[in-house]
């Protein structure tokens, strides 16, 4: 009989012992915190891919935009032939200023580097590379030089690249796109087309 009566000191301590437990069990301060720590990591790694990707596309855009526009003054021989008025020759680094100004502010230009190929025949054509085996930049030719001296003659197969070094692809957090040893991303585009039979005159 004794040993299954309790005492009022170990009723009020076992009381005591439930209803902490019983506030313990109700108490959901801090659950939105634990939870959104949970899926922050997952939840900023997809905002700032989404970033990076539409981005990247927006710059490449601008740049075959830039490019296709421009490369029309070769196709039709305006860059291979004088200038009307100043019967100056397009330069190789003016060739350049109307991708950009074509592509837009938001390229920058000393990022930019352009090729120009001509080929004999379609199956002659190759791909220009913008990175070297050492994972630096191509560079263009001489800015100063005619672009004629690259762009060829009427009815030539030509080749024009445009590379753009992104750097804003090393600062992206989480997300890795670039493939250079600074961890810029190279953007490559190129078209390639027959020229016009255009007069050289």
């Amino acid at each position: 009989m004794r040993k299954l009566m309790m005492s009022g000191a170990d009723l009020f301590g076992s009381a005591t012992t439930h209803s902490r437990l019983r506030r313990l069990r109700r108490n959901e301060d801090g659950t939105t915190a634990i939870e959104f720590a949970i899926v922050a990591i997952p939840f900023f790694m997809f905002i700032f891919g989404l970033m990076g990707v539409s981005s990247y596309f927006f710059i490449m855009t601008s740049l075959e935009k830039g490019m296709d526009q421009s490369s029309r003054l070769i196709r039709t021989g305006q860059a291979q032939t004088p200038d009307p008025v100043t019967g100056q020759m397009m330069k190789v680094k003016d060739f350049k200023k109307s991708i950009c100004d074509n592509a837009g502010s938001w390229v920058k230009c000393d990022k930019v580097q352009v090729f120009v190929k001509t080929f004999a025949e379609w199956a002659d054509v190759e791909p220009q590379p913008c990175i070297a085996n050492s994972g630096a930049a191509v560079n263009t030719a001489n800015p100063d030089d005619d672009l004629a001296t690259y762009a060829g003659a009427s009815n030539d197969i030509v080749l024009v690249t445009t590379c753009y070094k992104w750097d804003f692809a090393g600062k992206i957090p989480y997300i890795n796109m670039g493939q250079m040893n600074d961890g810029s991303l190279m953007m490559q585009t190129a078209t390639a087309f027959r020229t016009e039979p255009y007069s050289s005159n």
